[in-house]
């Protein structure tokens, strides 16, 4: 008799159907009740470009890398998955995996609403039906219409159909030690890691410099975690994967990069993000406010203000533990820095 399937859950649909909250909340309410859970957003999974990494050959490279982080988490009792898919295939195909696609519908008027909601602008509707259109005319998946639903009855209704178990997971290996170049920015939380990181590699993408990113807290939902060697895995699984899509250059951001994510290359040159106190409270208080982007497992966005206080401490102790600890690194005093400056000073080291 052959080992079980590991099952995943896809939630996939048009933007604003609440695929994101929906995956996302399955993660959090499976982790609660101590299941072996791990969660991927897949559009982390594509952030490659210039073109045609970044353009039309994005579903293709996202589907085959999605591969390589379920077999890196084969095992695991629960995989949940979030992201668009090619209507025109919008399956994987894996013998070892269970994969159910979900799609998220809604209609017209909510959808609107939900879409507008979150701050998209109104002169992108047009192209919101457009894609509802497409992904309702090619019926793949199983529907499930969210109308007149709160984000908890999404995830209730989909919560029975998870497995809740311990799982056995598979001792990652992440292999030999890939080339780079590898650049790997650091810091404390709030820095600005990810938005000066991403604002560099969109100017090295308008140079037509080929080069790959990976948010490497993105690839640590999975409990029970955190394990560094599982994430070491999963980040020479995509460097692979954009690699053979490629990509000739890779932006890794971490809080710290440790010794097992050190191993997967054969050398990296780490740029360490630093700023004083009144900075880095600063910039808590912006991302508690909504100034950065929304990513999955943001502690910040609307956070009242006993919680900013509480992240902003542990982002001073951060940051004078990491101002202790030295290593081989170039150090950026971002202090005062508004994003723009901090992503220029970032792109000139890169540049290097």
């Amino acid at each position: 008799m052959g080992a079980a399937k590991t099952p995943v859950l896809w939630t996939t649909g048009a933007p604003g159907t609440g695929k994101s909250t929906t995956a996302w909340g399955l993660y959090t309410r499976l982790t609660r009740a101590g299941g072996s859970v791990a969660y991927v957003d897949i559009d982390q999974l594509g952030l490659i470009g210039p073109p045609p990494g970044g353009g039309d050959a994005a579903h293709a490279i996202k589907a085959a890398n999605l591969l390589r982080v379920l077999e890196v988490l084969r095992g695991t009792a629960q995989i949940v998955v979030s992201g668009v898919v090619d209507p025109a295939k919008p399956y994987i195909e894996d013998p070892d995996f269970d994969l159910t696609l979900i799609r998220l519908t809604c209609d017209r008027d909510e959808l609107r609403s939900r879409f507008l909601g979150r701050g998209s602008p109104a002169a992108a509707l047009p192209d919101l039906f457009a894609v509802a259109d497409v992904y309702d005319r090619a019926g793949f998946g199983e529907a499930m219409d969210t109308t007149g639903q709160r984000p908890e009855q999404t995830v209730e209704a989909l919560f029975h159909r998870c497995t809740l178990d311990s799982g056995t997971v598979h001792p990652p290996d992440s292999g030999q030690p890939q080339p780079g170049p590898v650049t790997v920015v650091t810091g404390p939380t709030a820095v600005g890691k990810s938005t000066a990181a991403f604002g560099a590699l969109r100017d090295l993408w308008e140079r037509g410099i080929p080069v790959a990113y990976v948010d490497l807290a993105q690839l640590g939902f999975a409990h029970p975690g955190p394990d560094p060697a599982r994430e070491a895995a999963l980040l020479s699984a995509l460097w692979r994967g954009y690699r053979d899509a490629g990509a000739k250059r890779l932006v890794v951001v971490a809080r710290e990069f440790r010794p097992e994510h050190r191993r997967v290359f054969d050398a990296v040159s780490v740029v360490h993000l630093d700023a004083d106190d009144a900075t880095l409270t600063e910039r808590v208080r912006r991302r508690a406010e909504g100034e950065s982007a929304l990513l999955a497992g943001d502690e910040l966005r609307g956070a009242p203000p006993g919680v900013r206080d509480r992240v902003a401490a542990r982002a001073v102790a951060e940051a004078a533990r990491m101002r202790a600890s030295g290593g081989d690194r170039v150090v950026l005093d971002t202090s005062g820095h508004e994003p723009a400056e901090t992503a220029a000073a970032l792109l000139a080291v890169v540049a290097q």
